[in-house]
C-alpha cells in the first residue's frame, strides 16, 4: 500500500484503536501527527506496517481466535516479529503462514513458544512487566520511547522498533533487564541514525 503524508495520518487514526490500548494512548497524549513523528519512521512506513498489523491480526482472527488472542504481532518497516504461545508446532507455523500472505511482509521473526499459556498469574506478571518496561522506556529522555514497542510472554521481553544509534538500542535492552521479573530480553530494534 502506498499513501501520501495526509492519507497515511488517516490511515494511522483509523486503525489507532486496533492497535492496542497503549498505543492508544500515546496518540491520544500526543495527537497523530506527534505519535508518527516518535516512531522514527515516515507516516507512509507507520500507515503501511498498521495497515500490515491490521492484515496478519484479521487472518489471524479469521482462522482461530485461540490464535489471534495467542499471538501478538508487530510491524516494523514490513519485519514482522510474532510473539506468544500456542498448544501446537502446528499453530506455531499456521500463524508464520498465515503472516506470509499479507502484503508488504519483507521478513517475519517468529518467537511464538508452544507451551502452556501459564494462567492468569503469568499473563498478569507478563502484562506487569510490559507496562513497567514501557514506562521507565518512555521516562528515559536519552530515547525516544514511543519509538520502542514492548511485548512480554513468560517473562521474556520482546522490543521493537526503530531507534537512531545502536546506543539508544543497547539502553533500551538495559532498561528492559532491570525490570524485575524480567528472564530475558530479545532485541528485534532496528537501528537507523536518519
Amino acid at each position: 500500500m502506498k499513501t501520501n503524508g495526509t492519507a497515511a495520518l488517516l490511515v494511522l487514526a483509523l486503525a489507532a484503536p486496533a492497535m492496542g490500548g497503549c498505543v492508544a494512548a500515546a496518540v491520544g497524549a500526543v495527537g497523530t501527527a506527534g505519535y508518527v513523528a516518535a516512531q522514527n519512521r515516515s507516516p507512509t512506513q507507520v500507515a503501511d506496517d498498521s495497515a500490515t498489523r491490521i492484515c496478519i491480526n484479521d487472518k489471524l482472527l479469521k482462522r482461530s481466535t485461540s490464535l489471534f488472542s495467542n499471538v501478538s504481532v508487530e510491524v516494523v518497516r514490513g519485519r514482522v516479529l510474532l510473539i506468544g504461545t500456542v498448544a501446537s508446532e502446528a499453530d506455531r507455523a499456521e500463524a508464520e503462514s498465515l503472516t506470509r500472505t499479507c502484503e508488504d511482509v519483507k521478513e517475519i521473526d517468529n518467537r511464538i513458544e508452544i507451551a502452556d499459556d501459564g494462567g492468569v498469574g503469568g499473563y498478569a506478571s507478563d502484562s506487569w512487566i510490559t507496562a513497567k518496561v514501557k514506562s521507565n522506556l518512555v521516562t528515559d529522555f536519552s530515547l525516544n520511547g514511543f519509538s520502542i514497542g514492548v511485548e512480554t510472554v513468560n517473562g521474556i521481553v520482546y522490543l521493537s522498533g526503530v531507534v537512531r544509534s545502536a546506543e539508544q538500542r543497547d539502553k533500551a535492552v538495559e532498561i528492559a533487564r532491570s525490570i524485575s521479573g524480567v528472564q530475558k530480553v530479545v532485541s528485534a530494534i532496528q537501528v537507523d541514525p536518519e
